[in-house]
């Protein structure tokens, strides 16, 4: 495959990942506040980031799954990117 197409891939595969780990950071980061902070784990705020985040089975597990291989997926992509460019540039 081209270094072009990895690239293209990349890129659009990045741009709707970003907002799902996003998502997921800032969930967890509102529970870790919340529970370093002593809130209650009863406020309407805990629960649905805690229920984004780590509950809401099995879709959230499903969820989690995808994310977690997409994930890997621009990990590897963007490994592969870098190995073409430099074999291209004739750095290998």
């Amino acid at each position: 495959m081209l270094e072009a197409t990895f690239r293209k891939i990349h890129r659009t595969v990045g741009f709707y990942l970003v907002w799902f780990l996003g998502l997921q950071t800032l969930t967890g980061l509102l529970i870790a506040l919340g529970t370093l902070s002593g809130a209650s784990r009863d406020s309407w705020w805990f629960f649905l980031s805690a229920g984004w985040h780590h509950d809401w089975n099995p879709v959230g597990g499903v969820y989690r799954v995808i994310l977690a291989v997409f994930t890997l997926g621009q990990g590897l992509g963007g490994l592969m990117i870098y190995l073409l460019m430099r074999s291209r540039l004739g750095k290998s």
